[in-house]
């Protein structure tokens, strides 16, 4: 680098630089910068160079402000001429605004570093920071946030590599600069401390991820049919129900509510036989209608409806869905200072759960994560080990019967699953003590 200071033998070190300047115009020699009043730094110059090396022109106005220019090593290399004239005689502050413009044109900037000014490319100068606020539409602040921060994050990340190796991937010039994302919860806003380009890149990128969702509805039907009333309606419930003579399946019309009474549901099942045998006219949907064969099932005797769930679920969220009970199970005891037990307890969710997780794909098709669990109380069995003080409670026992599977359905179409066995086998003795 080359550095350039203001010293003591100023006029002296002036006289040389008009000599270089002689050879370096090819004995054209230009109008040296005089000074008034006797050389006062309140002085004015004229400035008339024409195509002057940038060294001579920074070394000039170094020894005219009392500035000291460091020459970066790039630049220094990079060589280049400038031009400039003034007019009519200019201050020193004015001459070094004009040497600041000068460099601009030749895409060099001035960067001040405490007490030395560095010249370098504008390609190598830090880019401006500023705060930016952008306010989400749909998207929620802190998970957009937390996702932005990731990308930035992995975008200023290089993989450690053998020396000598190259890198697996090179950073986003757009992110080399720190990138800082906060999100703020009251006005459900994201808010970037980052450059103008940097900004520019992530917006791109929020605007694509802050859509709504789309949502799905879904209605569910648990219940536990007798193995005899289960062999007789099949996995399909067409063989209960029917199927019109086009192939499509029939459902019941008028049961988007539920009926008043079992009555309707028989004259609707009548209504649906005679139009089978006949031909008749009856509804045709693309799908089953699940509360219409609810109450089909609701009127067999042999089946028990556990719960009828209709949850709304966003897009990729998760929902889920408990009724039940929320019964406490001993975890353990010990024995008080003044003698008697402390047990501790844990309660647990005892009856149906429900759980799925939607996820909306093209040509109106669902892919669903289904988790359904059964758990119940098992009665007549001790809740205690021992007999008298020496017993030691353990809690009820319970029974469970889950499932978990993922399916693809299209939108409307009902979806059965089943197959969870079990056998119920109850002794009873009666008899007279002798």
């Amino acid at each position: 680098m080359d550095f350039f200071t203001f010293g003591q033998f100023r006029w002296a070190r002036q006289a040389s630089l008009v000599c270089l300047l002689a050879v370096l115009s090819g004995f054209l020699l230009p109008l040296t910068p005089r000074a008034e009043s006797g050389g006062s730094s309140s002085g004015r110059v004229a400035l008339d160079f024409n195509d002057v090396e940038l060294s001579v022109f920074v070394r000039f106005i170094s020894e005219l402000t009392g500035k000291n220019f460091v020459l970066d090593d790039v630049v220094k290399k990079a060589g280049g001429k400038i031009s400039v004239y003034s007019p009519t005689k200019v201050t020193h502050d004015q001459a070094y605004s004009m040497f600041v413009a000068a460099l601009e044109v030749s895409r060099l900037a001035v960067v001040p570093k405490g007490n030395v000014y560095q010249i370098v490319a504008m390609g190598d100068l830090p880019p401006e920071r500023g705060a930016f606020v952008y306010k989400l539409k749909h998207a929620n602040a802190t998970d957009l946030a937390a996702i932005l921060t990731n990308l930035v994050a992995r975008s200023q990340t290089v993989a450690q590599t053998a020396p000598g190796a190259r890198p697996l991937f090179r950073p986003l010039s757009e992110f080399e600069a720190p990138v800082q994302v906060f999100a703020d919860k009251a006005t459900n806003s994201i808010i970037i401390s980052a450059t103008k380009i940097a900004y520019t890149k992530l917006q791109s990128v929020i605007r694509d991820l802050d859509t709504r969702r789309k949502q799905v509805f879904v209605e569910a039907v648990i219940l536990e049919v007798q193995v005899t009333r289960l062999r007789q309606i099949g996995s399909d419930p067409l063989q209960v129900i029917g199927v019109g003579k086009s192939g499509s399946v029939q459902g019941f019309a008028g049961f988007n509510s539920a009926p008043e009474n079992l009555a309707t549901v028989a004259q609707a099942i009548s209504g649906v036989a005679a139009g089978s045998a006949t031909g008749g006219a009856v509804t045709v949907l693309n799908t089953v209608n699940v509360r219409a064969f609810l109450q089909l099932l609701m009127s067999l005797t042999d089946t028990n409806v556990l719960s009828t769930p209709q949850v709304l679920a966003a897009d990729n969220q998760k929902a889920k869905i408990v009724v039940g009970e929320n019964r406490p199970f001993p975890t353990g005891q010990a024995q008080g200072i003044t003698g008697g037990t402390l047990v501790t307890i844990e309660r647990k969710d005892v009856g149906v759960t429900l759980e799925f997780t939607p996820q909306v794909l093209e040509n109106d098709l669902i892919r669903l994560e289904i988790k359904q669990e059964i758990t119940a109380i098992e009665d007549n069995v001790a809740q205690t080990i021992g007999v008298g003080t020496s017993s030691v409670p353990v809690g009820p026992s319970t029974t469970k019967r889950s499932m978990e599977t993922t399916t693809i359905a299209k939108d409307q179409q009902t979806i059965l699953i089943g197959g969870l066995v079990r056998d119920n086998i109850t002794l009873n003795e009666n008899k007279v003590p002798l």
